[in-house]
C-alpha cells in the first residue's frame, strides 16, 4: 500500500462534539484550517466515514459538498495558492462503528456505567471528526466537547477550561493541543472518573480510574515519574507535551494507545495484589509512555515504516526494565520478545519489516514491527556502543522533532554520530527478512596452537531472506584462569577464524550476552556447559547453558540443572532449568519429588515452570502432586498450568478435573482460557456443550473469545457449532467475531463461505475483515 499523495495539510483542527451517551451519538461542528502544497486548490478531499453532513463552509461561505465513499470532497469558492490557507466549517452528526466507541453495562458486568473513547490508529478517526488522516501531515487541536453531569471529558493538551450548563444538566471541557499531531493521535475518552495527581519534575500527571479502583490506579501508575526520568535520560530528550494523562476504560480495543500527552489503558491493567502474582502491566505502562517520543513527537512517514513508532516503543520497555529492575530482568525481557518474533517467522509468515505489501495497515501491526524491531534497536544499540547509540537517538529525536520520519533518518542519524556506514545494518534487518541461523564447530590446532573457529551460515535463502548477513558477535573464552573477550566479525556464508592462545580454552561462548538475533548450533562439551551454568556473568548464556544440558540425563547435569533450579541468583535460570529436569524426567522416573521440591519457597513464575514440568513428565505421582497444586497453588495461572498438566496425561478422569475448575475467577479469566486448552488437548466431546455455553453474553469477553476459539481448535464440526460461529460473525466484540471467522476457516465449515463474505461488507474493523479474507482463503484452500 504505497503512501498518499497529498495536495493540501490541515494546520489545525477546531472540535466541537455534544456527546450523546443515551443515544451513543456524536453531534459535531469541526472547523479545519486548510493549506494548500498544490498551486490551484479547488477541491478539498476529507477522509470522512458514515458522517451525516448537513452543512459546510469554506472561507465563511456556504461550500458545495459530497460524500463518496469513506470520502468527502469539498468545493472550495476560489483557488489556493501554494502555501495559502482556507478555514472549513463542517457541520455533522454521527453514531460511528468504530473510531468512537461506546461501552455500557453487559450481561456479564451490568454495574459498569455509559463511556465513550477514541482509538484512531491505524486510519479511524475519520469515522467520528471529517480529517485528513496521514502520518506525516501534522496539525494543532482544540478539542471542546460537552458531556453529561456527573461525566469527565478527557483529551490531549492542556485544560483550557471547564463551564457546567445547570440548564442543560452537563459540562464542556476544553481542551487545546499547542504542538502538532497526526489525526490518528487525536483522543477523547468520556466517563465517570476519579482523578489521580502526580508529578514528574515539572510535568503534571493525571490518572483516571473508575470510582471505587484508586489504589489500584495509584499502583498501576506510581513508575510513571521514574519512566518519564529514565527516558529522557537515555533518549537525551525530556518528555515533550505539557502533562501526560493516562484513563482506564472498559472494552478497549487493545492493551494501551499512546494518544499526545492523553494514552487510553484497558481497566483490566488494575489489579488486586492477588491478580498482580501473574501479569504486570510495567511493560504496558512503560511502552505507551515511551510512545510520546517513538510516534508522538517522530512519527512513521507511513505505516510500512511503522517499526520506527512500535519497535521502539517495545524495546523501550527493555530500558525501563533494565533501569527499575536490572540488566538480568532486562536481558530475559530481550529474549521474550525475541522468541515471541520466532513464533510468528517459523509458524505464520515470513517479511521485511519495513513491509509496504499489505490489504489494511492493521495486518503488519505484527510480531515483526513490535519484538523483531525492538531486536532490532537493541542489535544496533550492541553495534554502536551505549554512549554512541544514545547520541544517535538524542540526533534523530531533535533533527525530527514534530515530523515524520522513515528508516533512512534513523540511519543517517546514526551514521553522523559514530562515522560508520550502517548500511548493511539497515538492509540486513529492516529492509530484508528472517535472521541468520548458524552452524558452530571449532578445533584446536596444537600445532600453531591456535582456536580454530568455523561459523557457518545454514538458512535457506530466498526473495527475502539474505545468504549472508554481517555478524558481529563477542568471543568469550576461558585459557587457564584467565577469561578473554575478543570481537569476531562474520561476513562470509562459511569463515573460519584462527585465534591464537598459549593454549587450549576451556570453555568457548560465542555471543554470551545474545546481543545478535540468530538461531544457533554450537556443540559444547558437558563440561563447558556445567561451568557456563554455574559461572557465566550473563543470565542468557546461563539459560541457553541450562537449556543445552536437556539432552544430557548424565548425574552431574540432573545434580547441576537441580542447583540452578533451586538458587540461581536470576529466576529465569530457574525457569530454564526446570524446563531441562522436566524432559529429562520424561527419560528418568526418579525426577518427579526432585522438581515438585523445587516449587518451595520460589516466586509464581517458577512455580509455574514446576508444573510445566511434572506435566511433561507425566505419571501417577506427578499426577498427584499437579492435583494438588490445582487445589493449593495461589496463583489462578499456576493452578491453570497444573490443569494442563493433567490434560496433557490425558487419563480416564481429567475431563471431569477440568470441568470441576471452571466456576472459578480470575483476572482476565485467565483460568478459564486454560481450561479450555486442557479440553483441546483432551479432544473430548463433552467439551462442545460447555464451551458453547461460554460463548454466550453473559461471561466476560476474554473468556468469550477464548471459548470461540477453542471451537475451532476442538475440531468436532456440528451443525451446533458451525451455527453458533456463524452467529458470532456479528458478536458486539470484535475479538469474539476475529476468533469465530478463524474457527470457521480451521473446521473447514462448509456454510461459512456464505456467511463470511454476506458479513464482510458491512464489518467496520479492519483487523476483523482481516480475519474474514484469511477465513475465505483457508476455505478457498481446503477445496
Amino acid at each position: 500500500m504505497p503512501r498518499r499523495d497529498l495536495e493540501f495539510h490541515v494546520r489545525h483542527y477546531k472540535v466541537a462534539l455534544d456527546v450523546d451517551l443515551e443515544r451513543r451519538a456524536l453531534s459535531g461542528r469541526v472547523t479545519l484550517t486548510i493549506e494548500a502544497i498544490r498551486e490551484g486548490l479547488r477541491e478539498v478531499v476529507l477522509d470522512a466515514a458514515e458522517l451525516d453532513v448537513s452543512s459546510v463552509r469554506a472561507g465563511g461561505r456556504r461550500a458545495r459538498h459530497e460524500s463518496e465513499g469513506e470520502k468527502l470532497r469539498v468545493k472550495l469558492p476560489r483557488p489556493l495558492g501554494t502555501g495559502r490557507r482556507v478555514s472549513v466549517e463542517i457541520v455533522y452528526t454521527t453514531s460511528p462503528r468504530k473510531g468512537f466507541f461506546f461501552v455500557g453495562p453487559t450481561e456479564a458486568e451490568a454495574d459498569r456505567h455509559a463511556a465513550g473513547w477514541s482509538q484512531g490508529q491505524a486510519d479511524d478517526t475519520h469515522w467520528w471528526i471529517p480529517c485528513l488522516e496521514s502520518t506525516e501531515s501534522r496539525a494543532t487541536l482544540e478539542l471542546i466537547a460537552t458531556v453529561p453531569k456527573g461525566y469527565r471529558a478527557i483529551g490531549n493538551g492542556r485544560l483550557v477550561s471547564r463551564r457546567a450548563s445547570v440548564r442543560r444538566k452537563t459540562v464542556t471541557y476544553h481542551w487545546r493541543q499547542d504542538t502538532a499531531h497526526p489525526a490518528y493521535l487525536m483522543s477523547l475518552v468520556v466517563g465517570k472518573f476519579v482523578e489521580l495527581k502526580d508529578r514528574a519534575g515539572k510535568v503534571p500527571l493525571l490518572g483516571y480510574v473508575p470510582r471505587g479502583s484508586e489504589a489500584k490506579g495509584s499502583e498501576l501508575f506510581k513508575k510513571t515519574p521514574f519512566m518519564i526520568e529514565t527516558f529522557s535520560k537515555v533518549f537525551g530528550v525530556p518528555y515533550p507535551y505539557p502533562k501526560y494523562a493516562q484513563s482506564t476504560v472498559y472494552d478497549f480495543t487493545f492493551g494501551g494507545m499512546e494518544n499526545t500527552g492523553a494514552t487510553t489503558l484497558t481497566v483490566r491493567a488494575l489489579q488486586t495484589p492477588e491478580d498482580a502474582m501473574d501479569q504486570t502491566y510495567e511493560t504496558l505502562i512503560s511502552h505507551e509512555l515511551a510512545h510520546q517520543w517513538w510516534g508522538d513527537l517522530v512519527t512513521c512517514r507511513d505505516w510500512s515504516e511503522g517499526w520506527l513508532n512500535e519497535g521502539f516503543a517495545t524495546y523501550s520497555e527493555v530500558v525501563f526494565w533494565e533501569a527499575e529492575h536490572g540488566r538480568d530482568e532486562a536481558d530475559y525481557a530481550r529474549l521474550e520478545q525475541m522468541c515471541s518474533y520466532l513464533v510468528e517467522d517459523n509458524g505464520d509468515y515470513r517479511r521485511p519489516i519495513v513491509e509496504t505489501r499489505f490489504r489494511h495497515p492493521s495486518d503488519i501491526f505484527d510480531r515483526h514491527l513490535y519484538e523483531k524491531g525492538a531486536t532490532v534497536v537493541h542489535m544496533l544499540r550492541a553495534t554502536l556502543g551505549d554512549a554512541v547509540w544514545r547520541r544517535g537517538l538524542k540526533l534523530y529525536l531533535e533533527r525530527h522533532a514534530f515530523g515524520g520520519v522513515e528508516t533512512g533518518d534513523l540511519r543517517r542519524a546514526c551514521e553522523e554520530v559514530s562515522g560508520r556506514n550502517l548500511s548493511w545494518f539497515f538492509d540486513q534487518w529492516i529492509h530484508r527478512g528472517g535472521h541468520p541461523e548458524i552452524r558452530v564447530t571449532r578445533e584446536w590446532d596444537a600445532g600453531s596452537k591456535s582456536l580454530l573457529l568455523t561459523v557457518e551460515q545454514v538458512q535457506e535463502p530466498d526473495a527475502v531472506t539474505p545468504a549472508v548477513f554481517r555478524l558481529p558477535m563477542m568471543l568469550e573464552l576461558l585459557v587457564g584462569e584467565r577469561r578473554l573477550r575478543l570481537p569476531i566479525d562474520v561476513q562470509q556464508r562459511k569463515e573460519t577464524i584462527q585465534i591464537p592462545l598459549p593454549q587450549k580454552p576451556r570453555y568457548v561462548a560465542l555471543d554470551p550476552e545474545h546481543d545478535l538475533m540468530k538461531l544457533m548450533e554450537f556443540p559444547r562439551s558437558a563440561e563447558e556447559l556445567l561451568h557456563g551454568l554455574a559461572e557465566s556473568d550473563f543470565v542468557l548464556e546461563r539459560i541457553r547453558c541450562a537449556r543445552e544440558l536437556a539432552s544430557s540425563g548424565h548425574e552431574a547435569a540432573v545434580e547441576a540443572l537441580t542447583r540452578a533450579a533451586r538458587s540461581d541468583r536470576f529466576w529465569g535460570v530457574r525457569i530454564a532449568a526446570l524446563a531441562s529436569l522436566g524432559e529429562i524426567g520424561t527419560r528418568r522416573a526418579d525426577l518427579v519429588e526432585r522438581v515438585a521440591n523445587l516449587a518451595k519457597g520460589q516466586k509464581p513464575r517458577v512455580r509455574r515452570a514446576v508444573a510445566w514440568a511434572l506435566g511433561w513428565i507425566g505419571g501417577d505421582e506427578a499426577l498427584k502432586h499437579l492435583r494438588r497444586m490445582v487445589s493449593s497453588e495461589e496463583s489462578k495461572y499456576n493452578a491453570g498450568m497444573a490443569l494442563l498438566g493433567i490434560a496433557r496425561a490425558k487419563r480416564e478422569d481429567a475431563f471431569e478435573t477440568l470441568r470441576a475448575e471452571l466456576p472459578r475467577e480470575s483476572h482476565r479469566d485467565v483460568l478459564r482460557q486454560l481450561i479450555f486448552d486442557g479440553f483441546v488437548l483432551l479432544r473430548d466431546p463433552r467439551a462442545v456443550p460447555i464451551v458453547l455455553e461460554y460463548t454466550r453474553p453473559l461471561y466476560k469477553n476474554e473468556a468469550r473469545e477464548a471459548a470461540t476459539k477453542a471451537l475451532g481448535k476442538l475440531g468436532i464440526l456440528e451443525d451446533r457449532v458451525e451455527s453458533r460461529l456463524i452467529e458470532l460473525l456479528r458478536d458486539p466484540w470484535f475479538r469474539v467475531r476475529t476468533a469465530a471467522a478463524r474457527s470457521l476457516g480451521k473446521l473447514k465449515s462448509g456454510r461459512a463461505g456464505s456467511a463470511l463474505r454476506e458479513a464482510l461488507p458491512g464489518e467496520p474493523m479492519e483487523g476483523v475483515r482481516s480475519a474474514f479474507e484469511g477465513a475465505l482463503d483457508d476455505l478457498r484452500d481446503a477445496r
